[in-house]
């Protein structure tokens, strides 16, 4: 090998060094951290299976999942820019954009899952909400499924706030545990804490499909402050959450595996709580479903408001976020399903 054979070598192996020098510093740049806060439920499971399945790093994401145990809590951190996006219900965010907050729906999570639950000896006397008149009802304070069951038993001619008694609670294990030792009659929680309940030796009575049908729930929610300047960031985070949606309907096995090891909780209880078809997987951020379940609170009386609710819901990131997920896989059937619902309901 003569010298400039040598040099040549070298060269190029310096070259090389440092486009991989570079090619891991733009990787690392290219990880925005940021912290989401969950409630401990299967409907949220598209969370734990981007984190697991490395949909949020591959969207260049590096992201902290934050448990709460109930959606005050959670509005509360989003709103002390503790948090950088957050799912807590629907009632909550709603309540607080009523008040002022400056808060944004950015995207959905999932509707459907909340549920009615008694001792079993009672559950005979409960075939609809009115049966409740008269009753003590445990709810969790600012939870979606407290907001149904109100709007409900009103749409049922009783007043909730004379007719009912309502014992507002910390989370769902203080509601089964309420309801099992008899200091209320009925109590409602959300999934997978139903399928817990009926492992305690309860019933459930009613589904919140049964009430309200086809009412949103958990609404992918950020402050204004954080969404400011970072646009990219929200899109990215978006479309993790359709792709975690894609690989719920693809892949049953590992999705049930992924959500059981996050809630703590058998797999043949997740799958039978994921894919009960009593809670539907939802991305989009449903304009049309928010200012349903805007007015749908106005009626119970929860929130007194003239803001027109659809101003304080951001659609751009889903509507970016799935234009690129059908340029990237332009045959999918799930993709372009998705993004015609959303022209739909947006």
């Amino acid at each position: 090998m003569n010298q400039n054979q040598i040099f040549k070598k070298i060269r190029n192996r310096i070259a090389f060094t440092i486009l991989f020098s570079l090619a891991c510093a733009t990787s690392a740049i290219a990880a925005d951290k940021i912290s989401i806060g969950y409630l401990s439920s299967t409907g949220q499971g598209k969370f734990f299976i981007a984190k697991d399945a490395g949909i949020f790093e591959k969207n260049g994401l590096d992201v902290t999942l934050v448990e709460f145990s109930n959606s005050g809590d959670g509005i509360a951190a989003v709103r002390a820019g503790k948090l950088d996006a957050g799912a807590f219900g629907s009632l909550a965010p709603l309540i607080h954009i009523s008040q002022g907050a400056d808060i944004r729906v950015i995207g959905g999570i999932m509707g459907g899952d909340q549920a009615v639950i008694t001792r079993k000896e009672n559950a005979g006397a409960v075939k609809k909400l009115s049966d409740l008149k008269g009753k003590k009802i445990a709810t969790i304070r600012l939870g979606t499924a407290d907001a149904i069951v109100r709007g409900g038993l009103k749409k049922e001619g009783v007043d909730w706030r004379k007719d009912v008694t309502i014992v507002e609670l910390k989370n769902p294990p203080a509601v089964i545990e309420a309801v099992k030792n008899g200091s209320v009659f009925a109590g409602v929680t959300w999934g997978p804490h139903d399928l817990r309940a009926e492992e305690a030796g309860l019933s459930v009575v009613l589904r919140s499909k049964d009430i309200n049908p086809g009412h949103i729930c958990c609404r992918l929610i950020a402050s204004l402050r954080k969404i400011e300047g970072r646009d990219d960031v929200y899109k990215r985070l978006v479309k993790s959450l359709i792709e975690a949606e894609e690989l719920v309907q693809n892949d049953h096995k590992k999705s049930v595996e992924i959500i059981a090891k996050w809630i703590k909780l058998d797999t043949a209880l997740v799958n039978k709580a994921f894919y009960s078809g009593h809670v539907t997987q939802d991305t989009d951020p449903n304009v049309k479903g928010v200012e349903f379940f805007w007015d749908f609170l106005k009626d119970a009386e929860f929130i007194k408001s003239d803001k027109k609710v659809s101003e304080y819901v951001r659609t751009d990131f889903y509507k970016a976020a799935i234009a690129e997920l059908r340029k990237e896989k332009p045959k999918s059937e799930f993709y372009a399903k998705a993004e015609n619902i959303f022209k739909s309901r947006n």
